[in-house]
């Protein structure tokens, strides 16, 4: 009855804060991003301008069957330098000479490496050997641990960036603004010389907060991915990381009098916390020390939930138990020895 009862007033005041509106306006501001702002497709290597002037132009008659855009053809070496010129992010290939005999001009921006520049020439080469019918033997081969996943569109990857950092990330923040607002209006005073129990509060502030993140979460995923997500690992990886998260912020806020104070270390958390970020938008920065941070596993076991390839998700499951209950011991030491102490 003492745990509804808090709990039903913890919900009051996220309501009293317009915290669900909170929600509902970002869920809305996202998806419309998401759904109609962003592009499906963004290429990031540079665009590659060609002009063939080989006889019978087999190459860009190849080019044009493989689809490659009338708009990137020119005529001349002249026009051909002309459109390189005009976009920074572009690379032009230049061809003369005969089929057999082709010779091959790059005309770059400068600001290139010798190896993407040494790239292009080898895919140039290896693209005339394809019309003339001459396969290379590869002394290479690719293996796949598991089936192929299909090509993730632009603008669907970033949903689970979109999750972690407003679903997960935000009640490191809303559990702050609940103590400190307690704090200021005497609530925590007259809970400590009251019966209730300190897991009690504890518990039903994560449970508000981990309410909070589902709505969000599950509402976002929903108009923006669909019904193609695995909904239970995600209702569980957001459970899970919510609790986390609410908990450090607990652990936290309580060593600190006011929100003014508690600000600086609280973004400044967040931030090393959103450092896998980048790691996700480019996967070959992934240093080891990134990888041991809770938010990177978060991330990415998000994106295994929204566009699943096959790998299990046990082990971020254990994971995040773990974590949780280590941190929720902490937390509870923390409240109980700080907070009710100063609360009397």
């Amino acid at each position: 009855m003492r745990f509804s009862n808090l709990l039903k007033q913890d919900f009051t005041v996220a309501f009293r804060n317009y915290f669900h509106l909170v929600i509902l306006v970002l869920v809305v501001l996202f998806a419309g991003f998401i759904n109609f702002a962003i592009p499906k497709e963004v290429k990031l290597t540079p665009t590659e301008y060609i002009a063939d002037q080989t006889e019978g132009r087999a190459l860009e008659s190849f080019l044009r069957e493989e689809g490659v855009e009338d708009k990137r053809f020119y005529s001349s070496y002249e026009e051909l330098e002309t459109a390189v010129y005009k976009n920074d992010n572009s690379l032009g290939i230049y061809v003369e000479g005969t089929l057999d005999a082709p010779t091959v001009k790059i005309v770059h921006q400068g600001t290139e490496s010798q190896e993407i520049l040494n790239l292009l020439a080898a895919t140039v080469e290896n693209t005339f050997d394809t019309i003339r019918g001459y396969e290379r033997e590869s002394n290479s081969t690719i293996s796949y641990i598991r089936p192929q996943a299909e090509p993730i569109a632009f603008n669907k990857n970033i949903v689970p960036i979109m999750v972690m950092t407003e679903a997960v990330m935000l009640g490191f923040l809303l559990i702050s603004v609940m103590v400190f607002q307690e704090k200021e209006e005497g609530s925590v005073r007259a809970y400590r010389v009251s019966p209730g129990r300190t897991i009690d509060y504890i518990m039903s502030k994560a449970v508000v907060n981990v309410a909070l993140g589902l709505v969000y979460g599950v509402l976002l995923v929903a108009t923006t991915i669909g019904f193609e997500a695995n909904y239970i690992f995600l209702i569980t990886i957001i459970s899970l990381a919510c609790f986390f998260i609410t908990m450090l912020g607990l652990l936290v806020s309580v060593f600190f009098k006011n929100l003014q104070e508690f600000l600086f270390v609280g973004v400044f958390i967040m931030a090393v916390l959103g450092f896998p970020v980048a790691s996700y938008l480019s996967p070959s920065f992934a240093p080891v020390w990134l990888t041991w941070l809770p938010s990177y596993d978060v991330l990415f076991g998000l994106r295994e939930a929204l566009f699943s390839t096959g790998k299990s998700l046990m082990g971020l499951h254990i994971t995040l138990l773990v974590e949780s209950i280590v941190c929720f011991a902490l937390a509870y030491w923390a409240v109980q020895h700080k907070l009710m102490k100063e609360g009397r």
